[in-house]
C-alpha cells in the first residue's frame, strides 16, 4: 500500500485530523503507542484534543512498516 491510498482510507475511515483516540484504534494499538509514534509531527491542539493531519499519519504508519 502507498501513502496515497493509505491517506484516502485514513481520511474515509476517521476523518482528515484525527485524534490521537482515533488513531489509536484505527491501527488497534495504545494511545501510547500512538503518542511516541507521532512524536515530532505537527499538532493541532484544541481543547485537549491533539489532532494531526491525516497525510502525516500515514507518512508516519509508512514509517513504521519500513
Amino acid at each position: 500500500m502507498d501513502k496515497q491510498t493509505l491517506t484516502r482510507d485514513i481520511k474515509q475511515e476517521i476523518g482528515c485530523w484525527p485524534t490521537t483516540s482515533d488513531i489509536a484504534r484505527y491501527l488497534g494499538k495504545s494511545r501510547d503507542y500512538v503518542r511516541e509514534m507521532m512524536a515530532g509531527a505537527d499538532v493541532l491542539v484544541s481543547n485537549r484534543r491533539r489532532q494531526y493531519m491525516a497525510s502525516d499519519v500515514a507518512e508516519r504508519i509508512m514509517e513504521r512498516r519500513g
